[in-house]
């Protein structure tokens, strides 16, 4: 667990905004048979995204 944390808290903003458009064209791709999944990749796609946003523009404020 500590290293999926650590790996969140360590990589670039931009990674992370790549990792979530995937997520989120995995979600789109499987949304007719598994809704429940599509659901749930939508919001963790939704929740990295805002993260990433966040530090990103922490970043440049700093």
């Amino acid at each position: 667990m500590n290293k999926y944390l650590s790996f969140f808290k360590s990589s670039s903003p931009f990674l992370l905004i790549a990792i979530s458009v995937a997520l989120g064209f995995l979600a789109k791709f499987i949304e007719k048979r598994f809704t429940d999944i599509a659901m749930g990749l939508q919001l963790l796609t939704f929740i990295l995204f805002v993260y990433a946003l966040i530090r990103f523009f922490n970043s440049i404020f700093k």
